[in-house]
C-alpha cells in the first residue's frame, strides 16, 4: 500500500531554547496529548472520524503565517506564539506516525502499512532543570506568613519545628518527593469552600460490585472475551461500602457517572465493531426518571446521600441533556418499534452475535432506517437524526449530533407529549405535561432527582451543545427543589452546586459561568503534569495564573484533574510510581477545585480497549494493593487531607517565598493564605 505523508514545517527555534512541542489530537468527545520526540516516531492507532490537531510549546520566531489547513506533502507552518489549531480528516483506521525532526524542524504524519493491537504509548520523563536535594535538614525562610515563635508541623512526617528569626529548619519525608507541607500545630476548623473541593468521580460500573445479583439485568450478557464493552456490575450499594475508604482521601464530594436508566442492548465497539458496547458509562440513556437496575435502586441511593452526608461528603449526580442513548435490538423489540427485520434472530433479539464474517455493527444489516415507523421512537419533534421525519444534524454546537446520538431538540418550543414507549416503561416516572416542550420535561426529569434525594449538585455534560438558557433553568429548578428538600428535611447547606463540561476549556472565566455554573472542568491542567510530576516547581505559572484569576472573579472556579474517562489515566502514560506520587503533589495543591479519577490514588492502570483507546481508561478499580501502591495511597491520603483541612490551599492567595540562598538547590516555597487560614508549601528538589 503506498503510503500518505503529510509534512508541517515548523518556525525557526533558537536550539537553546528549544522545549520538545506537544501534540494534542481531539475528537469532539475525547483528547489525548503526546510530546512530539525526535528519537522516536510517535505511532498512535486512529479510527475514522475528524480530528483537530494542536501543536504547543513551540518556541522561537516563526518565520512562515498560520495556515487553516492541512494538504499532503504540503508544509505547514506553526505558530510559535501560541497554539497551532488544525483539522484532520481520517478516512481509514489503522495507526498513524508523527515523526518529530527537530533539525530539519519538521512533523512528518504518516500511515502505517500494517495495523497493530492495542499498541501503547509510553512516554519519556521530561527533560526539565529542577532544584535538587542532597539529603538532610533544610532551612526554609518563612517570610512573614507565621511569626516568631509559632509552632508548625508537617503534615507528612508529623514533625513539628517552631519559626525562630523567620525560618525553620527539618527534613522531608523520603518517600513524599521531596514534599513539605507546614500547618500550625494548633489548626482550628475551616467552613467548607467549593473552590478548595476535593471531588472523587467514580464510574459506578467499574467501582466495586455490592449486589452481584443486579449485574445482568434486562438480559444483558458477558462477551466472555475482554469485557471491554459490557457491565462488570459495580453499583450504588458497592459505593456505600467504600465511602470510608473515599473519605480518607480527603475527599469533599462525590461526583457519580450517571446512574439512570440506560438503553438495555448493546451497539458496536469500536470502529471494526470488535466487541459488543453496553452502556455500562451511563451516558447512552433511556429513561432519565428511574435507576438502573444494575446500579441498584431508589432506596440505595438515598442510603448513599445520607451516609455520605454523615462523612461530610456531598453527592454530585451527572446530568445529561444533549442526547439520548442509541436504539438497540434489545430496546426495538421491548417498546414494539416495527422498525426490525426479524427472520434471521434469535427470539430473544438481544441474544443476537455476530457470526462468520459478521462483527457487532452487523445488527444494523437487520433494521430498516427508512421506516415510517420511526415516528414512534422518540420522534422527530423531540430529537434531531438522520431518519424519516425527524430534523436533520446540523453543523453547530448545538444542532450537531455527537457521536450519532440522537440530539434533544432543548431549543425547540414546541409542545410535545413523551413517546408511548416510554410513558409505559415499567417503574417509570415520566407523565405527560400540559405545555411542556423538551427542554422543560429535562429540566423536570433531571431536577426531580434533587427533589427526592436531596442531591447536592450536577456535573453537568456536554454544556456547549445546549443553550445557556435551559442551564439556567436547570440550576433554579435544582436550587429551588435542594431548598424545599432541606426544609422538608429540616437540613442546611451551601447552594445547590453545578461544575459543567465545556470540551477544551481552561481556568479563565468565560460566559457559560452566567448561565449557572459555578465552576468549569479545566482541561488545561493536564497537560501541564508530565512536568510538574517531573519537578514540582514546573507548576508554578499555573499555580500563580489559576491562584490570581481566583481572586480577581468571585464566581469563577476551575476543576484541574490528571486523569479522566475521556482522555487518558495518568499512570498509563509513564508506569512509575514515583510519577504518580508527584503528579498527586502537583493536582492536590492546585488553585481552584480539584477531581480525582477513581483509582488515581493506587495507580489503576488501563484495561482491555480494542480498538476504542477510551474503553481501557475505565478499568475495574484495584482494591488488592501491592506494597508501592500501598505506600502511594498513604501519601496520596496524608496531601488529600491536609488539602481538606485548608481552604487557602484551593482559595487563598498564592505567594512564592523568596528563599536566602539563589542556587540550583534552593527549595521552592509558596505560602496560600484565606483569612486565618495560612500554610506553607516547600518542594526541596529531586
Amino acid at each position: 500500500m503506498k503510503l500518505k505523508t503529510l509534512t508541517f514545517a515548523l518556525c525557526a527555534i533558537i536550539p537553546s531554547a528549544f522545549a520538545a512541542p506537544n501534540l494534542t489530537i481531539a475528537t469532539t468527545t475525547n483528547s489525548r496529548d503526546f510530546p512530539l520526540d525526535s528519537q522516536n516516531p510517535l505511532v498512535i492507532p486512529l479510527t475514522k472520524d475528524d480530528y483537530t490537531l494542536t501543536v504547543t510549546g513551540v518556541e522561537g520566531d516563526c518565520q512562515s503565517e498560520q495556515v487553516s489547513s492541512i494538504k499532503f506533502n504540503t508544509p505547514v507552518a506553526l505558530n510559535c506564539s501560541e497554539a497551532t489549531t488544525l483539522p484532520l480528516k481520517i478516512r481509514f483506521t489503522g495507526d498513524y506516525a508523527f515523526s518529530y525532526d527537530d533539525k530539519a524542524q519538521t512533523l512528518t504524519f504518516t500511515r502505517q502499512a500494517k495495523k497493530t493491537a492495542n499498541s501503547e504509548f509510553k512516554r519519556p520523563i521530561p527533560d526539565v532543570t529542577c532544584e535538587q536535594y542532597s539529603g538532610g535538614e533544610v532551612t526554609l525562610t518563612v517570610g512573614e506568613t507565621f511569626a516568631n515563635g509559632t509552632h508548625l508541623k508537617d503534615a507528612i512526617t508529623g514533625k513539628v519545628v517552631t519559626v525562630k528569626q523567620g525560618m525553620v529548619t527539618l527534613a522531608p519525608d523520603a518517600n513524599s518527593g521531596g514534599l513539605i507541607l507546614l500547618e500550625p500545630v494548633e489548626t482550628k476548623p475551616q467552613p467548607f469552600n467549593y473552590r478548595n473541593a476535593n471531588i472523587y468521580f467514580v464510574m459506578v460500573d467499574r467501582f466495586n460490585n455490592g449486589e452481584p445479583k443486579n449485574d445482568n439485568s434486562y438480559g444483558r450478557k458477558k462477551d466472555g472475551k475482554d469485557e471491554v464493552g459490557t457491565f462488570h456490575g459495580g453499583d450504588l450499594k458497592g459505593v456505600i461500602e467504600k465511602l470510608d475508604y473515599i473519605q480518607s482521601l480527603g475527599t469533599d464530594a462525590i461526583w457519580l457517572s450517571p446512574i439512570v436508566e440506560q438503553i438495555h442492548g448493546f451497539v458496536g465497539g469500536g470502529d471494526s465493531g470488535s466487541f459488543p458496547f453496553y452502556g455500562y458509562h451511563g451516558y447512552w440513556t433511556r429513561d432519565f426518571t428511574k435507576i438502573d437496575a444494575n446500579f441498584g435502586v431508589d432506596e440505595d441511593l438515598k442510603t448513599l446521600v445520607e451516609e455520605a452526608h454523615k462523612r461530610g461528603m456531598k453527592i454530585l449526580l451527572d446530568a445529561v441533556l444533549n442526547h439520548s442513548g442509541y436504539a438497540t435490538l434489545a430496546d426495538l423489540q421491548i417498546d414494539h418499534i416495527d422498525v426490525v427485520n426479524s427472520a434471521n434472530l434469535p427470539q430473544k433479539w438481544a441474544d443476537w452475535s455476530p457470526i462468520n464474517s459478521e462483527n457487532w455493527h452487523s445488527f444494523h444489516q437487520y433494521i430498516d432506517y427508512n421506516s415510517n415507523n420511526w415516528k414512534y421512537w422518540w420522534g422527530g419533534d423531540w430529537v434531531r437524526a438522520g431518519l424519516p421525519g425527524y430534523t436533520k444534524p446540523g453543523s453547530g454546537d448545538i444542532t450537531m449530533t455527537l457521536a450519532g446520538l440522537p440530539d434533544f431538540r432543548t431549543e425547540s418550543t414546541e409542545f410535545v407529549k413523551p413517546p408511548k414507549w416510554l410513558l409505559k416503561n415499567e417503574g417509570t416516572r415520566v407523565m405527560v405535561r400540559d405545555n411542556f416542550t423538551v427542554s422543560d420535561y429535562l429540566i423536570e426529569w433531571q431536577s426531580d432527582w434533587v427533589k427526592r434525594f436531596g442531591i447536592d449538585g450536577y456535573r453537568v455534560d456536554t454544556v456547549k451543545h445546549v443553550e445557556g438558557e435551559v442551564w439556567k433553568r436547570l440550576k433554579q429548578a435544582a436550587s429551588d427543589n435542594l431548598n424545599q428538600w432541606r426544609k422538608e428535611h429540616n437540613k442546611q447547606g451551601e447552594p445547590f452546586w453545578m461544575m459543567g463540561e465545556v470540551w477544551g476549556h481552561g481556568a479563565y472565566r468565560s460566559p457559560y459561568f452566567d448561565d449557572g455554573f459555578d465552576a468549569l472542568i479545566n482541561f488545561d491542567v493536564q497537560k501541564k503534569m508530565d512536568k510538574g510530576a517531573t519537578c514540582l516547581s514546573q507548576m508554578e505559572s499555573v499555580y500563580q495564573e489559576n491562584a490570581k484569576t481566583l481572586q480577581q472573579q468571585a464566581d469563577f472556579n476551575p476543576v484541574s484533574y490528571m486523569s479522566s474517562h475521556d482522555t487518558e489515566l495518568f499512570f498509563s502514560r509513564f508506569k512509575s510510581f514515583e510519577m504518580q506520587r508527584n503528579a498527586a503533589n502537583a493536582l492536590l495543591l492546585n488553585p481552584g477545585a480539584v477531581q480525582v479519577y477513581y483509582g488515581d490514588e493506587v495507580a489503576r492502570d488501563l484495561g482491555p480497549y480494542a480498538d476504542d483507546f477510551h474503553q481501557g481508561t475505565r478499568s475495574d478499580m484495584v482494591w488488592k494493593l501491592d506494597a508501592e501502591r500501598e505506600t502511594l495511597l498513604k501519601h496520596w491520603q496524608t496531601v488529600g487531607q491536609f488539602r481538606q483541612r485548608h481552604p487557602a490551599v484551593g482559595a487563598g492567595k498564592h505567594q512564592v517565598i523568596k528563599q536566602q540562598s539563589s542556587t540550583e538547590n534552593t527549595p521552592y516555597v509558596f505560602s496560600r493564605s484565606l483569612g486565618e487560614d495560612k500554610i506553607i508549601v516547600a518542594f526541596v528538589g529531586k
